[in-house]
């Protein structure tokens, strides 16, 4: 069976743009030149909202080690044990940092640039992949007209719950951010591209990070719904095997220390 619906027929049988969800059509050059550059202008302007707020100054954001000392902060991430903070503790998922969250940071501030700037950076980063990643699962879902799949990215990019705790507690909503691209590659599966597609959903979920493992599960459940509401057939069986398998071997890194802290805490 398929995974895709098929496209509509036209009067000569041919498949109408747009049709079959996540085949791009064959769109005129200048009609794709357009795209990019109206895309490319809405990125930019997502990217300059996250650099307006208040320019010039840092937000604990979880982890003010990141911004003040990030290399440091991560090669105590290793133990359960910091001695340095609060006169001793017992560290709660600081683990959970070591990829992506962590890297990111260490990379621009070893790299000479401000703490905030870094900052901003991140955060544009989570605001660009929310909206960038509904755009194309509505895409791929072939849903509304191309300015509506705009309008539908931009609340989510846009909406309370990112932008109010973004500035705050950002690895909860990085999960968030990161989840319609997780579904994603599972939408635009084609039949013998089960192994891929799994592979590349999987590639996302490990890109989820275990700061906050609720947070990274929780992206998981729309993937894991569309995939139990597919109808029954040998191609559906083996995107879900491999799906199953992939996203164990995504979490793994930080499944096995969260049971350990489990013991402790």
């Amino acid at each position: 069976m398929t995974l895709v619906r098929q496209g509509r027929r036209g009067p000569r049988g041919e498949t109408s743009r747009g049709a079959t969800p996540g085949v791009p059509g064959h769109e005129p050059p200048d009609a794709v030149v357009r795209d990019r550059l109206w895309q490319a202008s809405i990125s930019v302007c997502l990217a300059v909202l996250a650099f307006v707020q208040a320019p010039g100054t840092v937000s604990a954001d979880t982890k003010l080690d990141l911004l003040t000392s990030p290399a440091g902060f991560l090669s105590r991430a290793t133990s359960l044990w910091d001695p340095l903070a609060a006169a001793g503790q017992l560290q709660n998922q600081a683990y959970g940092y070591l990829f992506p969250m962590g890297p990111f940071f260490a990379a621009g501030i070893g790299a000479g640039l401000p703490a905030w700037v870094v900052q901003r950076l991140w955060w544009a980063l989570v605001v660009l992949l929310a909206y960038h990643g509904t755009r194309r699962l509505c895409t791929a879902w072939d849903v509304g007209t191309p300015g509506a799949r705009v309008a539908a990215a931009l609340a989510f990019a846009l909406s309370p719950r990112l932008l109010g705790t973004l500035g705050a507690v950002s690895s909860e909503v990085w999960p968030m951010a990161l989840a319609p691209w997780v579904l994603l590659p599972l939408v635009r599966t084609r039949p013998g591209g089960e192994r891929r597609a799994a592979a590349r959903s999987g590639v996302a979920v490990l890109m989820l990070g275990g700061i906050n493992a609720v947070a990274s599960g929780a992206a998981l459940v729309l993937p894991a719904l569309w995939l139990a509401t597919r109808r029954p057939g040998r191609s559906v069986r083996r995107l879900q095997a491999w799906w199953v398998a992939c996203v164990t071997a995504a979490c793994a890194w930080w499944v096995v220390p969260l049971l350990l802290l489990g013991r402790y805490s």
